[in-house]
Parts: structure tokens; sequence; C-alpha cells
């Protein structure tokens, strides 16, 4: 009796470390606008020092079904915005979603939400999709082919080259950007950045001085005369570069463009 009850502890002190991972777990599943079977899983930093949001969009009636990688952000309370990244690191979605009812004893829904084509503007509602677990049971029931977007890389793993290319509807073309990495000596990188989703923000390292790797990632200041600088959060499959500099550090650059943008690892 006392081997089982020791047995019981122990597992339930497994369960509740695997819930208490730091993040918290969205899942919905059904069909986009009634018509396209979709499964919908993402997460986010439980402490808020990230307001990166990651994960996966699953079409299991695609002809080579296949967890494609969702990023965004929260835009504000229970306000997502993502977009849908291609291995490649071409977008082929954007998602705008609203979670309600958190607490609900049959799981959150999706109060407000649909997914757009980026070139053809063609859209299909979210709202239909829903939570097959309450929010405490969802970490235990994510699918099988989930896999933690969020993981920091290390610095001996950091790729040589990240980018990504979206439709640009004025130019009626892919536009995008690419990051480029090389190694500076121990935990030290120099990079080279070119964003052009519209106009162009390049730039890079300084000879002498590279960027410092630390806490999944770096801060680089005054990358050019202007004085602008930028985070990078580097994770396994991506990055994401933002701007720590005010507006009027930008006028290095083209009209309205930055560093910022989420980065594919190739």
């Amino acid at each position: 009796m006392k081997k089982f009850l020791f047995l019981t502890i122990s597992l339930a002190a497994m369960t509740l470390q695997a819930w208490a991972d730091g993040f918290i777990y969205y899942h919905f599943q059904g069909k986009m606008g009634g018509k396209v079977s979709v499964e919908l899983v993402f997460q986010k930093f439980e402490d808020g020092d990230e307001d990166i949001v990651a994960g996966y969009i699953y079409y299991p009636k695609a002809k080579n079904p296949a967890p494609i990688l969702i990023v965004g952000s929260e835009l504000q309370d229970n306000y997502y915005h993502f977009k849908e990244y291609q291995p490649d690191g071409v977008i082929t979605g954007w998602l705008n979603i609203q979670i309600a009812n958190e607490d609900a004893a049959d799981g959150p829904t999706i109060a407000d939400g649909e997914w757009t084509n980026p070139k053809t503007g063609a859209t299909f509602s979210l709202t239909t999709l829903r939570s097959p677990d309450d929010m405490a049971r969802t970490p235990m029931y994510l699918p099988d082919w989930y896999e933690n977007p969020l993981q920091y890389e290390s610095p001996d793993h950091i790729g040589q080259e990240y980018g990504y290319q979206q439709w640009n509807d004025n130019y009626k073309e892919m536009m995008g950007g690419n990051v480029t990495f090389r190694a500076a000596g121990k935990n030290k990188v120099h990079f080279h950045v070119s964003n052009c989703p519209q106009n162009i923000a390049e730039g890079g390292s300084e000879p002498g001085r590279p960027a410092i790797l630390e806490d999944g990632g770096f801060t680089y200041e005054n990358v050019n005369e202007c004085g602008y600088g930028f985070k990078a959060s580097i994770f396994k499959k991506f990055l994401v570069l933002e701007s720590t500099t005010e507006y009027e550090t930008f006028r290095c650059f083209g009209m309205g463009v930055a560093f910022d943008a989420v980065y594919i690892k190739y």
C-alpha cells in the first residue's frame, strides 16, 4: 500500500512538473470556415517576459500533412496575430485570434478570428474551432506531432542564415529579408541584416565589435550613425528581431522599415 501511494504521489508530482514548464498552451481543432480541417496549437511564455507566441497549424487532409510553424505576438490581452511560415521562410497565411472563456470547464473558445491568404486575400473563419480540453489538461494532451517551438538555441548551434519572404501587393512580388551570422569567438557572432518588406533596412556588426550571446540571444546598440539598436531572440527554428530604439533612429533606413521581423532558420 505504501509503495502504491508513493508511486501515485510521484506520478502526480511529475505531472505537475510537466504542467509547470513556464508556458501557457492553447489547442483548437475543427474546420476553418466549416470547410478546411485544421488543428491549431500554440504556446506563450507564462511570465510574460517575452511577448513572442509560437506553435503550429496542421492540416490533416493535406496531400502531405505536416505541422506548419506559426509565430506571432500577443497584441493585447487575449488577442493574437500570427504568420504561417513554410520551411523555406515563405509566409502562406495570417492568423488573427481573440480567445475567450479561458476558465470554462470545457475549454477556451475563439471569440473572433480568421485565417487569411496574404496573396489572394481569401479568408476562413476560425471561430468554428473548439478546444478538446480545458486549460489545465491541455499541456497533457498535446498532439504527438507537437514540438516546443520556443526552445532557445545554444550559442554553438546558431545557424549561418535565416530569412523570410512575403507577398507585397503593391509590387506584386515576394519580398522579405535575411540575417547571416559568422562566428567571432566563444559566445560571440558577427551579423548582417537585410530586411526589405517594401523599403530596405540594412546593417551589420562593426569590425571588432561582435554581438555577445546571452540569455537566448543578444542586444546590439548603435548599428549605424543614426543610433539604431535592436534585440535578437534566437530559437531553434527561427529568430525574432525587435527594435529597442525610438522611431527617430530609423531614419538611416527606407521609410517605415527596420530590422523587425521573424526569420526562419535555413
